[in-house]
């Protein structure tokens, strides 16, 4: 829809357009968020989403935040789940071996760093793709706009030799009028002049 609106002849103004492009981004890292398989990468995804400036920043910081909110409440339910279905015994038995339990731990920091480098990576790919989008969409709004300059000129240029044509064909009826009337003037007085010969010559006859 977005790329139609920037076709059309009486598209909005450059910073409208520009302002709609930032809301398409926005909504596709929701949507990219949304498709992340784990929860942890949701929230850290939902971290770096960027809302909208301008007119849009309300509505668009309410969704990030409501965004962020329900994917932090997921990753606390699944942890709350996961310590539940340990139950005691687990527990117990992460008293008994610290030593193991710092070593998931660590594990379990490296897991999240790990995940929070690949959500970076598609994050950095995701806003290379948008901004390789906008690229092409400033470039074609160039061109529309070079386009409609070109048209504009070209109407003018149009218009004026029209008016020229037109003011040529107007001078040009003005003196054929003026010789037709001429000619018209010239019939009658010939006329005139024959009917006043042929009068005196018709007298002298009789």
């Amino acid at each position: 829809m977005l790329r139609n609106l920037q076709r059309m002849p009486n598209k909005p103004a450059k910073d409208t357009l520009g302002e709609y492009a930032r809301r398409v981004d926005f909504l596709k890292g929701l949507i990219h968020t949304q498709n992340l398989p784990t929860p942890e990468e949701k929230v850290v995804a939902a971290q770096l989403l960027q809302p909208g400036p301008s007119s849009s920043q309300v509505i668009t910081k309410e969704i990030h935040q409501k965004t962020t909110s329900k994917y932090a409440e997921e990753l606390r339910d699944e942890l709350f789940s996961s310590e539940s279905s340990d139950g005691p015994k687990t527990l117990r038995q992460r008293k008994v071996s610290k030593v193991s339990s710092g070593e998931d731990l660590d594990a379990l920091l490296r897991h999240h760093h790990a995940m929070q480098e690949k959500i970076a990576e598609d994050m950095l790919s995701l806003a290379r793709n948008l901004k390789e989008q906008s690229h092409l969409a400033s470039t074609i709004i160039k061109k529309d706009t070079e386009v409609a300059e070109k048209s504009g000129s070209l109407t003018d240029e149009n218009f004026e030799r029209l008016k020229l044509e037109s003011a040529r064909l107007e001078e040009h009826t003005r003196r054929a009028w003026r010789c037709w009337m001429w000619v018209m003037i010239a019939v009658v007085v010939i006329i005139f002049v024959n009917m006043v010969v042929f009068m005196k010559v018709m007298k002298k006859k009789k």
